[in-house]
């Protein structure tokens, strides 16, 4: 790699967040426009709202083609040899655009029949949020082997964080499904979505919603507090809990103001009297996961600004618009509302991108410190602490690199000596792993590189 070191250009990363700042716009467009601003343009054109939406709809499918195909150009993904690796690049691909062509059905359904299906908009939410909850599972338990084999306290932070957020997806889809299943099965425009009846979700769902939202917004903030804590220092230190306190804040208003309202003291103040009052809480509403998804994407983008690697500086790019993305994307609050045209849905087919871009640029990132001595023995060396999760991430995967390599080693040793002893025997060597694992740890107390050196010796199967 002998251009990994150089200020080179990086136009394609350039250009992805540029997408992705016009991505962050249209979530918020899609979940603020629909039930607020496109009324007052109904008024003086018609269907303004179906105009609205239609171009929203096409400006969406475009970015997605574009964020797949330049975030797998930006850190330069190839076929992968894994199995499950190619399983999750073509199904997800396969899932993503499905999504959108269901998305185009029901543009065209409300543009030619003035209605659409239920049923389309429930599919649409499901391949989402089930496909994304897949994706960051498989994550998760990439994070589960890292912390296992390399502990650290901010990879433990994003194992539990990442992990809450699959199992939140999964709880949304099941909290959104039973709302949806109580609707109409077609959706007019003369439907008024606040005068509906909704079905009653039991106690126990709705809890573990809202519980699960709280827990996956706090346990990724708690998260980038391990990974940006060093920027703390006794002159900087009230500057940047003020920062980080901002989205907290702002989550937690999303919760006092019902309160607030419950004991009049809106009304008292006058404040629910302002016509504007509508259309800022809606706004309000709508946009806190978002901004708390700019913070946690911001602190990789912050985290890349140190490192002069290139592919290693867009990969953590890539995965710090993932996460921008994947909290852009929530919209179920609106999405049961069944209103038309159905706004909302738009933001969540972006929770497959998002879970694609955070994967393929954690994964790629272990991939390039695991197979770049100098690259890694810079990261290790370093006293700065927001290089923690990226030393857990390239020694794990070096030594996985070279377990395997051993292990096939010694299973040919092992299976050879079977068959020159004249009896066969059930014993496995069991052990082996284990060694390994025991060596590794020892090993990358005294050295860092010499678990690449060992890799780069072993002999290779093209070698005999």
């Amino acid at each position: 790699m002998k251009n990994s070191f150089h200020v080179g250009s990086i136009d394609n990363s350039l250009l992805i967040v540029i997408v992705v700042i016009i991505t962050v716009v249209l979530q918020v467009l899609d979940k603020t426009f629909g039930n607020t601003f496109t009324v007052s343009l109904g008024n003086i054109f018609p269907q303004a709202d179906l105009m609205v939406f239609g171009v929203m709809v096409l400006i969406s499918i475009t970015i997605q083609v574009v964020l797949i195909k330049k975030t797998r150009e930006s850190v330069k993904v190839e076929r992968s040899k894994s199995r499950l690796g190619q399983s999750v690049l073509v199904i997800a691909n396969l899932l993503q655009y499905s999504a959108a062509g269901i998305l185009v059905i029901i543009l065209f359904e409300a543009l030619f029949t003035s209605q659409y299906n239920v049923d389309l908009v429930e599919a649409v939410v499901g391949i989402n949020l089930i496909t994304s909850s897949v994706l960051l599972a498989i994550l998760s338990s990439r994070f589960v082997r890292t912390c296992r084999n390399s502990p650290s306290k901010v990879v433990l932070a994003y194992m539990v964080a990442i992990a809450i957020l699959s199992l939140n997806g999964i709880i949304t889809f099941i909290y959104v499904d039973n709302f949806l299943q109580g609707k109409p099965d077609y959706i007019t425009s003369y439907f008024n979505p606040w005068l509906s009846y909704s079905p009653t979700a039991s106690p126990d769902l709705v809890f573990a919603y809202q519980l699960m939202g709280i827990m996956s917004f706090l346990s990724l903030w708690i998260a980038t507090i391990f990974l940006t804590s060093h920027y703390a220092s006794k002159s900087k230190k009230i500057k940047y809990w003020t920062i980080v306190s901002i989205p907290l804040v702002y989550f937690a208003s999303l919760y006092l103001i019902p309160f607030l309202d419950r004991l009049d003291l809106l009304e008292q103040l006058g404040v629910e009297d302002n016509p504007m009052y509508v259309y800022v809480y809606n706004f309000f509403l709508n946009t806190v996961r978002t901004a708390g998804g700019i913070m946690f994407g911001v602190a990789f983008f912050v985290l890349s600004r140190t490192i002069m690697h290139v592919q290693l500086k867009k990969s953590i790019i890539m995965a710090g618009i993932g996460l921008i993305l994947l909290f852009g994307a929530s919209a179920s609050s609106l999405i049961i509302m069944t209103s038309y045209p159905p706004w909302g849905v738009i933001s969540t087919t972006f929770l497959i991108t998002g879970s694609y871009s955070l994967i393929v640029g954690l994964d790629s990132s272990a991939f390039y410190i695991a197979t770049d001595s100098s690259l890694r023995r810079i990261i290790a060396k370093s006293p700065q602490k927001e290089y923690d999760i990226l030393k857990s991430l390239g020694s794990t995967e070096v030594q996985h690199i070279v377990a395997s390599k051993v292990e096939g080693i010694s299973k040919e040793v092992y299976d050879q000596i079977q068959y020159d002893n004249l009896f066969a025997i059930s014993s496995e060597p069991t052990n082996v792993q284990e060694y390994i694992d025991e060596v590794f740890r020892e090993a990358w107390k005294v050295d860092p590189d010499l678990l690449q050196k060992a890799k780069d010796k072993l002999p290779r199967k093209d070698q005999g």
